[in-house]
């Protein structure tokens, strides 16, 4: 399933594509495409009225532009109700700079 969602800052709308595991527990991915270019991806594992964010990453060069907002958007529309959890860590690309 692809569906077009205005995306913050870009020019062009992003593309978010669904893909999702038929098992006890669904795992559903969704991935952003601009242009063509794959620059995002959501993964999170459904049980019951739970969502669970596993990953949300999109690369370097589109961040800031709402792609990771635009995701989570896309998941609560698709699954909308449910209780959606985390486990927040953040992994810079680059090693912070101490002074």
């Amino acid at each position: 399933m692809i569906n077009t969602i205005p995306c913050g800052n870009l020019a062009e709308s992003l593309k978010i594509c669904k893909q999702c595991s038929s098992t006890d527990q669904c795992s559903v991915q969704f991935n952003a495409f601009w242009d063509r270019q794959h620059v995002g991806a959501l993964d999170c594992s459904v049980n019951g009225k739970h969502i669970h964010i596993n990953v949300l990453y999109v690369k370097p060069a589109f961040r800031e532009q709402g792609i990771a907002k635009a995701l989570l958007n896309f998941l609560r529309a698709d699954l909308p109700g449910m209780e959606v959890t985390c486990q927040q860590t953040v992994k810079p690309d680059k090693p912070a700079n101490h002074h």
